[in-house]
């Protein structure tokens, strides 16, 4: 990634900032230029001059025409800005996260990014996008208004800006903390969000042992720690408040009682002028007030950001190799433990070209975690995987997609039409789509459904069996030549599991490696090879009659089902 997320806000958004840059000094001008109004209509009444009043008049007119005109441009541009500046950002943070290996993927939980794509980029959108422009009203403002009351008197224009240091120094003694909290709110919410989607999809689980009453008990603690760290925030946001309040009560008395002395005793300023800078005050408080305050949000966003950056970076792959075909797997050596647990141990074996294997083996004995480190989806093993004479680490996993499909046991469907999710929204010749609706057994369901049938949220509106055909059919879409399958018919009927094996298996120039629970002998003679797991080890291989004949661990498999 070359360009910081950040920078995403500001690209092809720097006309509508700098108008708005722009905007903001003309409403400044606007506000000095209305309190020497003031001053001046006082000055006038003490005088009674008629024709002055009426010129001042005519100003003031002109004056409201241009911020009516002004806040037009705003009510146009500011949309406009805030709209581009939050697609970019968004964008950049999907497109970061799409872009992953799966295994950098799951290195986070979902909840880690959904929180990144809402609760983040929410803070950034309150306390990040408009404070640039917020900043430069108030600090404009500031200097400015200091200007105009040293012309009037430096005297008194000392006496203010010392009283107004109390109130900013206040503002940035306790703003300092909002970075802090900001961080632990950002965190804890995605903490939160993760317990909540857990137990969502979980739902059925629940209520099934019924787990109801721990679950609420868990969700009102997971609640409570958030709203704690936001009710933190809302605290020092409130002392904040008060602090400042308080404070600049004491100043603007403090200024006009000071002013009444100076023209009590010296007879220089007139009364006007202390009107003026009663009113002026407000453009030296709220400015040393706001922008502590201000630049602690900016401050509270800079983690938010490196947040976002550290989350989406993408692991180059320039030096990777890419694989144009598919000639054999050579699997050497190979271990992978998690979590200190041994999962596979000395594993070695060759897939070759067009074969067929079946992978068969107890709940445990690491049949699916051989067809995760196969496709690349954890780099953490020992011993090697080659692919055509290459080492998978050193394959570009772009390349390998490209010539292989995979079936898994848990299909996820997205919420759109049956053939949105068997072409996943490419171009598919028709021929090519028909061909693999019929080879998945999908026929039936889209003859009495219709293809634009919706499929409702993770396939709710289908059967686990018609998500797996799907699944099957958008594999078998993929002019591939390799194909792996993890339990691809368990959620199908024994005649239907048959004949998707079969059409399968008659698909050829494509190497087969696939998971089955299924071990009837009219499915499994079909294969070139079966392959018994047990322990993490590959104990037994050959062909069906080869294996059932001997006193194996694959007759015994056989037989506890049967």
């Amino acid at each position: 990634m070359n360009k910081t997320l950040k920078s995403y806000i500001y690209k092809g958004n720097i006309f509508n900032f700098i108008v708005l840059t722009f905007n903001s000094l003309c409403q400044t001008a606007g506000l000095i230029i209305i309190s020497l109004m003031l001053e001046k209509v006082m000055a006038i009444a003490a005088s009674e001059e008629l024709e002055d009043l009426i010129n001042q008049g005519k100003l003031f007119i002109l004056l409201f025409i241009l911020f009516v005109i002004l806040y037009l441009l705003v009510t146009y541009l500011k949309p406009k800005y805030q709209k581009k500046a939050l697609l970019q950002y968004k964008n950049n943070i999907y497109n970061g996260i799409i872009n992953k290996s799966i295994s950098s993927f799951n290195k986070n939980n979902t909840s880690t990014y959904i929180s990144l794509l809402t609760n983040d980029v929410k803070m950034i959108e309150d306390n990040y996008i408009f404070s640039a422009f917020d900043l430069i009203t108030h600090i404009t403002l500031l200097i400015c208004t200091i200007v105009i009351m040293i012309i009037y008197s430096p005297i008194l224009t000392l006496s203010a800006i010392g009283l107004s240091i109390f109130p900013f120094v206040g503002a940035l003694l306790i703003g300092g903390k909002l970075a802090f909290y900001e961080k632990r709110i950002s965190d804890q919410n995605a903490s939160f969000m993760h317990f909540v989607k857990d137990n969502l999809i979980g739902f059925s689980t629940i209520k099934v042992f019924k787990a109801e009453e721990k679950i609420k008990t868990l969700f009102e603690k997971n609640n409570d720690n958030l709203e704690k760290e936001k009710a933190s925030k809302t605290k020092v946001l409130v002392i904040m408040e008060m602090v400042q309040t308080v404070m600049s009560l004491l100043a603007q008395f403090g200024v006009f009682f000071i002013g009444a002395y100076l023209s009590i005793k010296t007879d220089n300023i007139a009364p006007s002028v202390i009107i003026l800078f009663v009113q002026l005050m407000n453009y030296i408080l709220n400015p040393l007030m706001q922008i502590p305050s201000l630049l602690s949000k900016r401050l509270s966003c800079k983690p938010l950001f490196k947040k976002a950056e550290d989350i989406i970076r993408k692991v180059e792959e320039e030096t990777k190799v890419e694989i144009k075909g598919f000639d054999k797997i050579e699997v050497s050596n190979l271990e992978f433990s998690y979590d200190e647990k041994t999962i596979l141990n000395n594993i070695n074996y060759t897939f070759n070209k067009n074969k067929s294997y079946a992978v068969v083996g107890a709940s445990g004995s690491g049949k699916t975690t051989l067809l995760n480190l196969l496709l690349g989806k954890e780099t953490t093993y020992l011993g090697d995987i080659r692919y055509n004479d290459k080492e998978l680490r050193e394959i570009s996993l772009d390349s390998l997609f490209e010539i292989s499909s995979f079936v898994e046991q848990n299909v996820f469907v997205f919420d759109d039409s049956i053939i949105n999710n068997i072409t996943m929204y490419s171009n598919v010749d028709e021929e090519i789509l028909n061909k693999a609706i019929k080879k998945s057994g999908l026929s039936k369901l889209i003859e009495e459904k219709g293809p634009n049938y919706r499929c409702g949220e993770n396939g709710s509106n289908l059967s686990g069996g018609e998500k797996q055909r799907i699944s099957i059919a958008r594999a078998l879409i993929k002019n591939v030549q390799l194909l792996l399958l993890d339990e691809a018919t368990s959620a199908l009927d024994n005649e239907t599991a048959i004949s998707v094996i079969d059409n399968i298996l008659a698909i050829e120039n494509v190497t087969k490696i696939i998971i089955t629970h299924k071990l009837d002998e009219e499915i499994l003679v079909k294969f070139d090879e079966i392959l018994v797991m047990k322990n993490g080890k590959i104990v037994e291989s050959g062909k069906f009659s080869e294996l059932i004949n001997n006193n194996s661990v694959f007759r015994s498999l056989v037989e506890f089902i049967d």
